[in-house]
């Protein structure tokens, strides 16, 4: 792996967050000075494609990238676009989704909760329901 591929990968998984491209590659210049926006995307799309690290839709067009490759699940803000992994205790994701979809050998899944995070509710960003 080049020490830029690596560089990227070090970057997601030691972030506590799921992050940007945008923010792996603030953190990774850091260290590489000289390393290129494209070649950060680059390196986390072929991270993702050999099953390093994950790809969770944000907010909008916006992707972030996950430390996690196990089968879990999301919490996603719907006003500053933070996700959050979220645990469903004692549930197995993928024999729930392979019982009912039969025929099909299931090898991912997902479940997104959308809401506001703390952040944004204690300042004031979450939209009132009802």
């Amino acid at each position: 792996m080049t020490p830029q591929r690596q560089a990227v990968l070090d970057a997601v998984r030691d972030a506590p967050e799921h992050l940007t491209a945008d923010e792996v590659y603030a953190r990774v210049r850091a260290e590489l000075p000289r390393i290129s926006l494209g070649t950060v995307y680059r390196s986390l799309e072929e991270l993702v494609h050999r099953g390093l690290i994950g790809r969770v839709q944000g907010g909008g067009a916006q992707r972030r990238y996950d430390r996690s490759t196990d089968v879990h699940c999301h919490a996603r803000c719907l006003a500053c676009g933070r996700v959050d992994d979220t645990d469903v205790e004692g549930v197995d994701l993928r024999k729930l989704v392979a019982s009912r979809v039969p025929g099909y050998r299931v090898v991912g899944c997902g479940i997104e909760l959308v809401g506001y995070c703390p952040r944004c509710v204690k300042a004031g960003h979450a939209e009132p329901r009802g």
